[in-house]
């Protein structure tokens, strides 16, 4: 039952309607239109640190540094220095290599999940959906995905992507560069194996191909 004082203070303030929720299809044709807006060809330095069981306030186990390009559409990443060791050398190799260049467009990818709309919260004056996608062929990985979309930006913010062996949730952070949003902060985080990756992107280039 909710306190009577609760519902006193909520009463006393008036309340913000929200808009009727858009389609599922429609929030993603907005955050895709976000993405075309970003030049043919755009290049930064990227930074990622990976941890092991270490909260973000202690040193990274690995630290690779490189230039993150998108041309055309298509994400590539090349990575000029970083720690050595084995497990940093195989977290180059098979985590960041696939993870970070893309070989599917991401209108072909999104087009193998059924998406709904599973909730909606306003943040200033900017409308969040949280969007679910479930796999057309659960045999897929990955299988599920759910995530908040900044509506009026077409941003993805945070979310949660699963796999057969777990999931990955992520929180990404955007600045305004002209005319298009720039991704500043991206945070990774497998609870499976208690690692997260952080990535920083720094000096923006357009038109570096």
């Amino acid at each position: 039952m909710l306190h009577l004082a609760s519902l006193a203070i909520a009463l006393a303030f008036p309340v913000r309607v929200m808009a009727a929720v858009p389609p599922a299809q429609d929030i993603l044709d907005r955050m895709l239109r976000t993405i075309a807006e970003i030049p043919s060809a755009v290049s930064a330095d990227a930074e990622f640190r990976l941890r092991v069981g270490r909260s973000l306030n202690e040193p990274p186990d690995c630290v690779f540094r490189g230039t993150a390009k998108v041309v055309s559409g298509q994400p590539t990443l090349k990575i000029d220095e970083g720690t050595t060791g084995l497990l940093c050398w195989a977290v180059n190799r098979y985590v960041i290599g696939q993870r970070f260049e893309a070989t599917e467009r991401l209108e072909s990818f999104l087009s193998r999940f059924e998406f709904d709309v599973l909730g909606e919260k306003l943040v200033g004056n900017d409308h969040y959906y949280l969007v679910e996608g479930k796999a057309k062929d659960p045999r897929n990985d990955p299988n599920t995905m759910v995530g908040w979309i900044d509506f009026d930006h077409g941003l993805l913010v945070e979310g949660t992507v699963g796999y057969s062996w777990g999931s990955i949730d992520t929180e990404q952070s955007y600045r305004r560069m002209g005319s298009m949003w720039i991704l500043l902060h991206q945070y990774l985080y497998a609870g499976r194996f208690n690692t997260s990756l952080e990535i920083l992107y720094s000096n923006f280039r357009v038109g570096s191909p």
